[in-house]
């Protein structure tokens, strides 16, 4: 391991030791360097054929993945993509691989009425608006006025304007919208410690552990007011680009007893190799045998570590 590894949080690695003994060296690795950026197709303005043709004619030389469909690995420098007009026109979205999977898992589909509830900057809007073709009843939150304003011109870049955005906190959504949605996708806030990059100390200088704390309590009271949100027979989607079981296994199961017998995990599946099963016990907690069902995303070159977990409310809470 090279010794500017270190230059992380101490604390931080010794819990990402105890997290994952076997896989440590391994992730460490992904912190050294940064990731190969990821792009997807934007269906509103092309198809996958076209998108092809034109990434050949703009010599953006790319490889295209088998899973997520749509999405590819830049080749070339970012920038050389940043000047195309594929880019400048939104037929195309720089978005990582594992960050596109959480509204995959979501499943959305036409005429059913969405709530992306944490939005900007608008990367899994505008995915959730490309895959239904625009044919979905979409509200976006944001409570950050300058993020407000990145998500909509986002939406503006990518042909979206059919998505109701509100400068809310989420936190209040249980009463503005009670049991109004289909679905809902909090990919909420969190410390990001997927995102952690030794050459760039702003990444990682925050992290604590009371910052961790801080941000188990946030998630909590979004996860509470978004399932008041959510439909009888509705589901939901939570995630984040973050390792610490506290604010991942360990708010998911909080949910589960907070809710019972109304709310139930979904075993999610997808067909990549990098992920591993969730949590079921934590530093002397042991959390409901139904986290199994949950997913925890592997960093690698391309892919930030990432976990997505997918819930059912059986009956109104």
């Amino acid at each position: 391991m090279r010794d500017f590894i270190y230059k992380l949080p101490p604390l931080f690695l010794k819990k990402l030791k105890k997290l994952y003994p076997s896989l440590y060296p391994q992730i460490c690795v992904t912190f050294l360097g940064r990731k190969q950026h990821t792009f997807r197709i934007n269906y509103l303005k092309t198809d996958l054929k076209n998108l092809r043709k034109a990434l050949q004619k703009e010599r953006i030389r790319n490889r295209e993945l088998s899973w997520p469909s749509g999405s590819f690995i830049l080749k070339v420098d970012l920038r050389l993509l940043q000047k195309s007009t594929l880019y400048q026109e939104g037929v195309v979205y720089v978005q990582n691989v594992s960050s596109m999977i959480p509204v995959i898992v979501m499943n959305p589909q036409t005429n059913e009425k969405i709530l992306d509830m944490c939005a900007a900057p608008g990367a899994k809007t505008t995915q959730i608006v490309s895959l239904t073709q625009g044919s979905v009843t979409l509200v976006a939150l944001e409570k950050i006025r300058v993020r407000y304003y990145k998500l909509l011109a986002n939406l503006k870049i990518q042909g979206v304007s059919s998505v109701k955005t509100y400068l809310l906190d989420g936190v209040w959504v249980r009463k503005k919208f009670y049991e109004y949605f289909d679905k809902i996708l909090l990919d909420a806030p969190c410390s990001c410690e997927g995102l952690f990059y030794v050459n760039n100390p702003r990444s990682f200088s925050y992290w604590k552990e009371r910052k961790v704390k801080e941000m188990k309590h946030k998630q909590k009271k979004l996860l509470a007011s978004a399932l008041y949100a959510l439909k009888e027979g509705g589901e939901l989607v939570y995630s984040t680009c973050t390792f610490s079981p506290e604010e991942n296994e360990e708010v998911i199961d909080w949910a589960l007893e907070k809710f019972k017998p109304n709310l139930a995990i979904i075993p999610i599946t997808i067909p990549l190799k990098n992920c591993l099963r969730g949590l079921t016990q934590w530093d002397g907690k042991r959390f409901s045998s139904a986290l199994k069902g949950t997913l925890r995303i592997i960093p690698n070159d391309y892919m930030e570590g990432f976990f997505i977990a997918k819930l059912k409310k059986i009956a109104a809470i």
